[in-house]
């Protein structure tokens, strides 16, 4: 029987002891196999971090010992992005998470409600443009781009999607007048097509490439193809090709462009804190 813990983060607790607390309830979540136990450990662990989130010092906290935790910091330094994930025993994956964002000093702190949980729509790329209404997955990356004075943030994400196959996904992120947060603006162009979200679904048994090579500017993404023409459109059986596509920001828009020169592709520096995420907390490889 799993105990949690009465402390709260309104409580005189300093910064350090708060991390070690947040970093303990991801632990019993790690080791708990109930599947109801898990979510209330995961509510309690929710309100907690809602009450330490809105403290201005959790912006600049180091969330290193958390492990289970990915957080991401935009390099303007105005956005602080947090998700995790919960499995449960029929092979399923629900996503939380949290916005932290500070465009005047104040922190503006929104939560992210996974709505793609158990959606017959969970692919739609209409859906799911609010955190109130939000395509969970857990973010690895954040790549920050100016166009016509507005900053958008476009983000690599990872959703363990059952046993069968796994996802890849880059949307953006913008804030309105009321620094509201955006999703899903229509910012990829693919061929002659506009969309607003990208799923990439493949193998659960292989891994994808979806990076952003800073050196070249540009998000490198394995090509995805079933390894004969009879599975078409079966996603559980997609894997790479061993060639690379590449989104590149020209005009306000993600372009994509085909067959990409390896040596361009895969020539950047590696972000180990990224290739060591382990499998079903989050990929093993991105």
């Amino acid at each position: 029987m799993c105990k949690i813990n009465s402390l709260y983060a309104n409580e005189l607790l300093n910064i350090e002891e708060d991390i070690d607390y947040i970093a303990e309830l991801f632990i019993q979540i790690e080791n708990e196999k109930s599947d109801t136990k898990k979510t209330e450990i995961n509510q309690h662990l929710i309100e907690y971090l809602q009450s330490f989130l809105a403290k201005s010092e959790s912006f600049s906290a180091d969330y290193s010992k958390i492990k289970k935790l990915s957080v991401l910091t935009s390099e303007d330094k105005l956005l602080k992005i947090y998700t995790w994930n919960l499995a449960f025993q029929n092979g399923s994956f629900k996503y939380f998470g949290f916005l932290q964002y500070k465009p005047s000093g104040k922190i503006n702190l929104f939560f992210l409600d996974d709505k793609k949980y158990n959606s017959e729509n969970d692919t739609d790329p209409r859906l799911y443009q609010t955190n109130t209404e939000w395509y969970g997955a857990i973010y690895y990356e954040i790549v920050t781009k100016k166009w016509n004075s507005k900053t958008y943030y476009t983000l690599l994400g990872y959703d363990a999607a059952d046993f069968l196959i796994n996802r890849k996904v880059i949307e953006t992120i913008y804030f309105d007048r009321k620094d509201l947060p955006i999703f899903g603006k229509k910012m990829f162009k693919i061929n002659r097509t506009q969309t607003g979200r990208l799923i990439f679904e493949y193998a659960d048994r292989v891994t994808m490439l979806l990076r952003y090579n800073k050196k070249q500017d540009m998000i490198v993404l394995d090509h995805l193809v079933p390894p004969e023409p009879k599975y078409n459109n079966m996603y559980q059986f997609y894997g790479p090709d061993f060639s690379y596509d590449a989104l590149v920001f020209r005009g306000g828009k993600w372009i994509l462009e085909t067959n990409i020169d390896p040596d361009v592709a895969i020539n950047y520096k590696k972000d180990q804190k990224i290739n060591h995420i382990k499998r079903r907390g989050a990929s093993k490889d991105f």
